[in-house]
C-alpha cells in the first residue's frame, strides 16, 4: 500500500492561511475594542429608559387622555350644533 502524498493536504493548508493572511487586517485589535462602551457602561446608559411596562401604561394613560379630550370635544360641538340649529329655526320663523 502506496503512502498518500502530503502534497495535497499541505496547498490545502497553505491557501487557508493565505486566507486568513487576508482576513487578519480587517479584524480589531484590543486598541481598537478600547473605545467601544463596556457592558457595564452600556447597563448604565439605558438604566434611566423606560421599562415595556413603563411605555405601555403610558400608553394607556395617553390613549384615556384622548379619550376624555375627544369626549369633550364632541360634547362642544353637540352644543354648537344645538345653537346653530336653534338659530336656523328662529329665521325661519321671522
Amino acid at each position: 500500500m502506496a503512502k498518500p502524498s502530503m502534497s495535497a493536504p499541505v496547498e490545502i493548508l497553505s491557501r487557508r492561511m493565505d486566507s486568513m493572511e487576508q482576513i487578519l487586517p480587517t479584524l480589531a485589535t484590543k486598541d481598537d475594542l478600547k473605545t467601544l462602551a463596556t457592558k457595564e457602561e452600556l447597563r448604565l446608559a439605558i438604566a434611566p429608559l423606560a421599562t415595556k411596562e413603563e411605555l405601555r401604561e403610558e400608553g394607556e394613560r395617553s390613549r384615556r387622555h384622548m379619550t376624555v379630550l375627544i369626549e369633550d370635544q364632541n360634547s362642544k360641538l353637540e352644543l354648537l350644533a344645538e345653537h346653530v340649529l336653534s338659530l336656523t329655526e328662529k329665521r325661519t320663523e321671522e
